[in-house]
């Protein structure tokens, strides 16, 4: 297979980041040759706005690209994940760097690396940056390398309250017209520029 990690330099988002990057795009939800679901927490709302064929991603090849990586995963996991972490381990060797291993998938990769006897958490020269509808990765992590920002969806305010009175997580809201100055409670900030880590 080739390279899973994409430089996120040809990511507009990604791009920004002070920081040089990488993301790994899957093709999200059921579309996979096994219909396994890689967002298990999506809704019917997020799937109509997925940004699965936003920018590049409306490009044949480039569907064509995260199917069969999607395709790797789902049928072959454990040559997967050894091949990403290899790519991982010469990331990591280079010095500084951010990683977001779910740019349009949802899946828990700590949890796929323990199964492998791997733990992200030894790539200290790495940065990981997710954004997740599931509540539980965030919950459960004791990686100190990996930052969460969870999605609020409309009916999950207690996790939202709950991660960012223990610090645990950012909170993306989406806001229809204007950015209010505080959403219950909670200072609104909005962020057009890229990430910026240590």
């Amino acid at each position: 297979m080739k390279k899973l990690l994409a430089d996120g330099s040809t990511n507009k988002k990604m791009a920004k980041n002070t920081t040089k990057t990488y993301g790994l795009s899957l093709l999200p939800h059921t579309l996979n040759s096994k219909g396994e679901n890689l967002c298990t927490f999506s809704t019917k709302e997020c799937r109509a706005v997925c940004l699965n064929t936003a920018g590049m991603g409306k490009f044949n090849s480039v569907q064509k690209a995260r199917l069969e990586k999607a395709n790797f995963f789902v049928d072959r996991r454990s040559d997967f994940i050894k091949q990403l972490h290899g790519e991982l381990d010469k990331i990591n060797k280079k010095g500084k760097a951010a990683v977001r291993l779910n740019v349009i998938t949802d899946i828990d990769w700590e949890t796929e690396f323990a199964k492998e006897g791997y733990n992200l958490a030894n790539f200290t020269n790495i940065i990981f940056y997710s954004y997740t509808k599931n509540p539980y990765m965030i919950e459960l992590n004791t990686n100190p390398n990996h930052h969460f920002t969870f999605s609020f969806s409309g009916g999950n305010w207690k996790w939202c309250e709950k991660f960012l009175k223990e610090n645990k997580a950012n909170v993306a809201v989406v806001f229809k017209d204007s950015l209010p100055d505080f959403y219950k409670d909670y200072k609104s900030v909005c962020s057009i520029s890229g990430t910026t880590l240590p």
